[in-house]
């Protein structure tokens, strides 16, 4: 019904993912494929386009107030697609979910203060602990039986010397979904070390059978007392230039001073296209979702066949949720900043696991957000440059 086997053009559009100053052109490989940052190369959905087309037909671009048909539209699609029941008054607009980060350190910490976080994880975590001059506090997450696990006792540590914990979940870069034994230990470690918990939930909908969703803010009543959780329309329906979250704070005292820390560095106001995309995507996006995820799982299974026949040195680890892969290049002989080798050796564009933190050497990112044709050109690339030979 829907194609995402269409390659688009995104050349002159200011798409940071093919800017030439961003995608750099070794001589060897005049066509690198840029397959790092995480927006799809797939068209939003119809309904988003057009709702997008109605708004730009109207003459005036100015001022908006607060998108209340975004909230509600969101609440449907919780309580539709997930069977939760969000009460109006937890909700808040953000424009984007880093900023959001940014203001809960202020509103939360003091300089110096320390903020925990389980890396290799996104990066902006790190940068905007650093650049609010807080201090970071790392524990690393670990592999255990072919997957990435929390190492509970580090973590513990790192809550007892931070008063906010950054999580991901779903798990950018390594694919994972928190089951609920997991995110109900992190729960009770945060209780233990009072510690508030901001959770980074923009991947929630991007998740693969049979992992399955555990929303935050339905876990556990006591983490709902220091949770803020962050969801967004952005990775979901592709639309992450329109600068739209949702933030979810059910404890007043915590909604409150987060409220004012927003007001005060101003990043409290959608801008005029925010509200209308929005909701044509929670309300009319579901069937393009479902029909995305089973296109991207395929990509997935394209990734991972491929490589075992062309490359096996190059391992991938299992993706449970959002639409990167995580790859292991350490059978290749690689433990470091892997990066710029794969670009020189295959003409690709991946994000080194490096720029993720702790754990990150060796390992690269691989958007699994496009057409198919893209993947099976990767995975020949790869074949020659680290397969047998």
């Amino acid at each position: 019904m829907y194609d995402f086997d269409s390659i688009i053009d995104r050349s002159h559009t200011d798409a940071v993912k093919w800017l030439p100053a961003n995608v750099s052109q070794p001589a060897k490989w005049p066509d690198v494929i840029p397959m790092w940052v995480a927006d799809m190369d797939f068209a939003s959905p119809p309904a988003v386009i057009e709702a997008l087309k109605r708004r730009a037909e109207h003459p005036i671009y100015g001022y908006s107030c607060k998108p209340e048909g975004f909230f509600q539209a969101y609440m449907a699609w919780m309580r539709d697609r997930y069977g939760l029941g969000i009460e109006r008054e937890w909700l808040s607009f953000a424009p984007g979910i880093v900023p959001a980060i940014a203001t809960a350190i202020r509103a939360f910490t003091e300089r110096g203060d320390g903020v925990a976080i389980t890396p290799p994880v996104y990066h902006p975590f790190r940068h905007m602990i650093e650049r609010n001059r807080r201090t970071v506090v790392e524990a690393p997450l670990v592999i255990r039986g072919g997957r990435y696990e929390f190492d509970l006792e580090a973590l513990d540590a790192a809550c007892a010397r931070s008063k906010l914990l950054v999580l991901c979940s779903p798990h950018n870069p390594v694919g994972r979904v928190w089951d609920e034994a997991e995110l109900r230990a992190v729960a009770e470690i945060a209780e233990r070390r009072n510690v508030i918990v901001f959770a980074d939930e923009i991947h929630a909908d991007l998740i693969f059978a049979p992992s399955r969703l555990v929303p935050t803010i339905n876990l556990d009543e006591r983490l709902r007392r220091r949770l803020i959780s962050a969801w967004a329309p952005s990775k979901t329906f592709n639309i992450a230039g329109l600068q739209a979250s949702v933030i979810i704070v059910p404890e007043p005292g915590l909604r409150t001073a987060l409220a004012l820390e927003s007001e005060a560095t101003g990043l409290s106001s959608p801008n005029c296209m925010v509200s209308g995309a929005a909701v044509a995507a929670y309300t009319q996006g579901g069937p393009w979702l479902d029909e995305a995820l089973r296109y991207i799982h395929g990509n997935y299974e394209t990734l991972v066949a491929g490589l075992a026949d062309k490359a096996p040195s190059i391992q991938v680890f299992p993706l449970e949720g959002t639409y990167l892969a995580w790859l292991d290049f350490r059978g290749a002989g690689f433990d470091g900043d892997v990066g710029t080798e794969v670009m020189e050796r295959a003409g690709l564009w991946l994000d080194a696991g490096t720029r993720f933190g702790t754990g990150g050497g060796g390992f690269a990112r691989m958007n699994l957000g496009c057409p198919r044709s893209v993947v099976e050109t990767a995975v020949e690339r790869l074949g020659k440059a680290f397969g047998r030979h």
